[in-house]
């Protein structure tokens, strides 16, 4: 027995792709959540300094 031996879970190939599959999956749907959240927050901050304008104070970037 060799001290090199390799330690570790035993998967077979598919399962090793499935898991991989897996995770890119939730990875994209993380990444979906996040910039949809990015999109919200523009907008919101769009809608607010229309707002502002329209109530008659200056804009926030000026």
């Amino acid at each position: 027995m060799t001290i090199s031996r390799k330690v570790g879970i035993k998967m077979s190939r598919q399962k090793k792709l499935n898991l991989l599959k897996a995770i890119s999956i939730v990875i994209s749907g993380i990444n979906a959540i996040v910039s949809l959240m990015i999109m919200l927050n523009k907008y919101q901050i769009k809608k607010d300094k229309k707002r502002i304008a329209a109530e008659g104070h200056a804009p926030l970037n000026e």
